[in-house]
């Protein structure tokens, strides 16, 4: 008998990026569920959604000022009679903020599935955040961790059912024989000229934790860079991405401490880029020296271009990087060890591309999309099955 098709409501925080949520609401299309995703915003992710069939609903939840609370009260009501409107089997949500705007709305249909996917603990650093978590954790049935740290501090926290799935990728956009001639030309590099990038969106925060070194650690990658040419004087570096949110300060910090390291020249900002695996394939090491992360979709990239790779041992990075066999993990916020790690790769090419061509095998099994959407169905059908159980026995019924 075939499975029973099911009505799946996806809730996120973020109206931009998104690839994540976009490979993983097509998915669950192919495999013939009825999807449906709420956003905050308009954006290029709602195009993405609308132009693969899938259904997008407007309700902007998010907020931080006092000023926005009237609307964010309207957007929680208007959310809580979409949800009883569609008559999800399931609400997903995705980001803390949305996190939270679906367990308050989902208290008026208690009959779906309440699961939280964790894509980061950053959150878990603001302590009213993390007061409000813990706070609201009962209400979700099942929380899905994006890696194995995230999981099993959520398991610390006391979740009721918690699980892990990787969210994956289209691994087939990412052809290690793909030529890095076009990138490196862009910058008049020549084909043997060592190259390092680090690949990733700027997250300007407001946080303690993160007010030396910001979430994805882009100070401590330009603190490395001076030490690295020490070994290899002639490398030149890349940061490729730009501010996702925020009115691009946090970048102008970011080229104003490499001048003042005396990089400029050495060190390119690309900006945001949207050929990533022409990128990748143009550079030698890709670098991920984050303070908090989860499994890491650049790192994932990087290791399907069969590229070296240095990260940080933090989060869910050693589920995608394996120290010493895929990759380097080291210290966050060490500069003296990222840059070891990324001298070790620049001066030994064989070394770089075996842990490279390991690497990719890994990705390839772990993050394929296909394979990571089926088993995400799996879990959606355990913890339904698990639910029902459990609200029969509460009503005193056998469980059948």
């Amino acid at each position: 008998m075939p499975s029973r098709q099911l009505r799946i409501l996806h809730v996120v925080a973020t109206a931009l990026g998104g690839d994540w949520l976009y490979q993983q609401a097509t998915g669950l299309t192919r495999l013939g569920h009825i999807v449906q995703v709420v956003l905050p915003g308009r954006g290029a992710l709602a195009d993405h959604l609308l132009k693969a069939g899938i259904g997008v609903e407007i309700i902007p939840f998010k907020g931080k000022r006092l000023r926005d609370q009237p609307r964010i009260i309207a957007a929680e009501l208007k959310l809580a009679r979409f949800i009883r409107s569609f008559q999800p089997d399931i609400i997903h949500a995705h980001l803390f903020k949305a996190v939270l705007c679906c367990r308050l709305a989902a208290i008026g249909y208690p009959k779906a599935l309440r699961v939280a996917q964790m894509p980061g603990m950053v959150h878990l650093y603001s302590p009213p955040f993390r007061w409000l978590d813990r706070w609201t954790l009962a209400r979700d049935d099942l929380i899905i961790g994006s890696c194995r740290a995230i999981a099993d501090r959520y398991r610390v926290m006391g979740a009721r059912t918690v699980a892990v799935s990787y969210y994956g990728f289209d691994v087939r956009k990412f052809d290690p024989l793909t030529s890095g001639a076009g990138f490196r030309q862009e910058f008049g590099l020549a084909d043997d000229t060592p190259t390092v990038g680090m690949v990733a969106h700027m997250y300007p925060t407001s946080m303690r934790a993160y007010r030396e070194n910001g979430v994805k650690g882009h100070e401590v990658f330009l603190d490395a860079v001076p030490l690295i040419l020490q070994r290899v004087p002639d490398a030149r570096m890349f940061v490729v991405g730009d501010e996702s949110v925020g009115n691009g300060d946090y970048r102008r910090r970011l080229e104003a401490r490499a001048a003042a390291l005396g990089l400029n020249g050495r060190v390119h900002f690309t900006g945001h880029r949207s050929d990533i695996a022409s990128v990748m394939a143009g550079l030698d090491v890709a670098v991920n020296p984050s303070i908090q992360d989860s499994a890491c979709g650049t790192m994932v990239e990087a290791l399907l271009m069969r590229k070296g790779v240095v990260a940080s041992n933090v989060g869910g990075l050693p589920d995608t990087v394996q120290d010493g066999e895929t990759g380097l993990l080291v210290p966050p916020a060490d500069p003296a060890a990222l840059a070891a790690g990324v001298t070790e790769l620049l001066t030994n090419p064989a070394l770089r591309l075996e842990m490279g061509s390991r690497g990719r095998e890994r990705c390839l099994r772990r993050f394929d999309i296909d394979t990571t959407v089926a088993e995400l169905e799996n879990i959606y059908r355990l913890a339904l099955h698990t639910s029902k159980r459990a609200r029969r026995a509460r009503r005193g019924r056998p469980a059948t």
